[in-house]
């Protein structure tokens, strides 16, 4: 272990616009830092149609250990009506984000998958769904959506 402290990570607005999965990667660990989460949540980033930062981010703390498909569904549709109103061409990113290490949960896969889902109902563009935790940022694999 080093006392080291790891060197900051650009700022959201610091980086290139988000055109491919890889850059979308760099902004969830751009926004997570150094730290870890003290409670599950859900992000919500809007992004402009080239893929820029708009500033839209919604952080929902405290969200249940399952997810509820209504209140799912109600939040892409909220963001959805942020897209269509207000960032036309846009998209959304979703990251679900809790705290411990980097062991597989159940519960991880059940909120990647209602994400996903709720995302391909909508229409406007929504990136791959991201994981995180106190470890490490990942997209989510094929296998963690399939049911």
């Amino acid at each position: 272990m080093t006392d080291q402290t790891p060197p900051a990570l650009p700022r959201p607005d610091q980086l290139p616009p988000v055109r491919a999965v890889a850059d979308l990667d760099r902004l969830w660990r751009s926004l997570k830092g150094p730290w870890g989460f003290s409670r599950p949540q859900v992000w919500c980033v809007v992004l402009g149609p080239v893929g820029e930062w708009t500033s839209i981010l919604l952080k929902i703390d405290d969200c249940p250990e399952r997810p509820d498909v209504e209140q799912v569904a109600n939040l892409l549709g909220v963001l959805t009506s942020v897209v269509l109103d207000s960032v036309p061409g846009g998209s959304v990113a979703l990251l679900y984000a809790r705290p411990g290490g980097d062991d597989q949960h159940a519960d991880d896969r059940l909120w990647a998958r209602e994400l996903d889902a709720a995302g391909r109902r909508v229409p406007v563009d929504v990136w791959p769904v991201f994981l995180a935790n106190d470890d490490r940022v990942r997209i989510v694999a094929p296998d963690d959506l399939a049911a």
